[in-house]
């Protein structure tokens, strides 16, 4: 799959942080569980 490479060459530090951003970009935004949920299936990427 063309781009696997470079996530599998993600560190455990990078991806935590990573994850970090998205929980504090989702909790700046989203008023409730609905809009943080669809924040999140909005972020999706096709591979």
């Amino acid at each position: 799959m063309k781009g696997s490479e470079d996530l599998d060459a993600m560190t455990t530090a990078e991806l935590n942080q990573y994850l970090e951003n998205i929980a504090k970009l989702i909790e700046a935004t989203a008023k409730d569980a609905e809009t943080a949920a669809q924040i999140v299936r909005d972020s999706k990427i096709t591979a």
